[in-house]
């Protein structure tokens, strides 16, 4: 390889970029009323929008009712269920996508509820690339440029997504509101403390990943934590911590000579087959056959 030479060190370039995304499972449809889609979690986040009717969306011990307009963000390893409650149908688009990414995959886990806030103003942007979406599905065929219109949709939607997040965060600093600011503490508590684990996951450090100190740590109940933590981000902490377990195990399963026991310390597991049962859980696939997966689909 030729050396970089001198001149090349002391001007602005600009960032090389390395990164991998999918999108898939993108598609539109009309159900009837009682239509049900049976309760399961994917290894990617899935973002649904309704163009007409009332879903019934269920998750985490948590249900709400999602209308025209409203917009869902799944996240990877999330069980959930979707059931149309409208008497007159439902007509709804939904896409999956997933990103290797981790301040972005990090972002969209600790600042995006389930349910997007409409008052956030790249909340159009993202309906519009979604509606973008929707009038490409329509077309009949899909040649070389109307895949390339879909990679393109898809960077616009992480852009969106991204400028969703920044804000959300923006709102959380200036905002006066206890349980919102209360809310954030714990999610950077437990993106802090497993973080910390992660980089020596030893017997000691074991207790960085329990609830319970989490919310000692913050001089609040457990209780407490739960309820502010779920009216907020819509998730419990327990969930919102098992999120950055999958991803972070998503990652080093790219790492093909990495054995998966030494996956599973990392991330908290001391026992093996307890880990690959909650990656099944999580993706519908085993480590292995997720590890298989990626190297036969590189990304």
């Amino acid at each position: 390889m030729n050396k970089e030479p001198e001149w090349l060190k002391n001007i602005i370039s600009l960032p090389e970029i390395n990164m991998n995304m999918k999108f898939f499972g993108g598609h539109q449809q009309s159900v009837p009323l009682g239509w049900k889609n049976e309760r399961e979690a994917h290894f990617a986040f899935e973002i649904m929008i309704i163009l007409d009717g009332v879903q019934q969306t269920k998750f985490d011990g948590c249900s709400f009712n999602c209308y025209q307009d409203d917009i869902i963000l799944i996240p990877p390893g999330m069980p959930h269920e979707n059931s149309c409650i409208s008497p007159t149908g439902m007509h709804y688009f939904c896409v999956h996508f997933d990103i290797d990414d981790p301040e972005i995959q990090l972002n969209i886990l600790m600042l995006c509820s389930v349910k997007l806030n409409k008052n956030n103003d790249a909340f159009p942007k993202i309906k519009s690339v979604l509606q973008k979406y929707i009038t490409l599905i329509e077309t009949s065929t899909f040649s070389l440029r109307e895949k390339l219109m879909t990679e393109k949709l898809l960077i616009e939607l992480m852009l969106s997504l991204y400028d969703y997040t920044l804000l959300e965060q923006n709102i959380a600093t200036l905002s006066d509101n206890s349980s919102l600011i209360l809310a954030k503490s714990i999610a950077d508590t437990i993106q802090q403390n497993f973080r910390t684990f992660t980089k020596q996951p030893i017997k000691e450090n074991q207790p960085l990943l329990s609830m319970h100190e989490i919310a000692y740590s913050l001089n609040i109940s457990e209780s407490t934590m739960l309820k502010v933590f779920r009216k907020v981000y819509s998730i419990s902490p327990k969930n919102y911590l098992n999120q950055l377990r999958y991803n972070e195990s998503k990652f080093l399963l790219h790492q093909p000579n990495l054995p998966i026991s030494e996956i599973a310390e990392t991330i908290g597991y001391q026992n093996l087959s307890h880990f690959s049962r909650q990656f099944k859980q999580w993706s519908n696939l085993s480590p292995k056959e997720y590890r298989i997966h990626f190297q036969k689909n590189g990304r």
